[in-house]
């Protein structure tokens, strides 16, 4: 599937097809991890309890910090 850079807004995105969007069970909220990967980018959807989960593992020393 080839798709094109559109402008939204001041930026440009790509549009995924509700199709697609529906196949993955992804809503019109869903979040995704976007990565370089082989002189492209990949797209993995994720959930917010993953990401916190994810940024709460990798920043904990920091967060300690806060906590004090």
């Amino acid at each position: 599937m080839i798709k094109h850079l559109q402008k939204i807004g001041n930026s440009k995105g790509i549009v995924i097809d509700k199709p697609i969007l529906e196949l993955l069970r992804i809503d019109e909220n869903g979040a995704f991890e976007v990565t370089p990967k082989q002189g492209g980018l990949f797209l993995k959807p994720v959930t917010v309890k993953e990401t916190y989960k994810k940024y709460t593992k990798r920043n904990q020393h920091s967060l300690g910090k806060f906590s004090k």
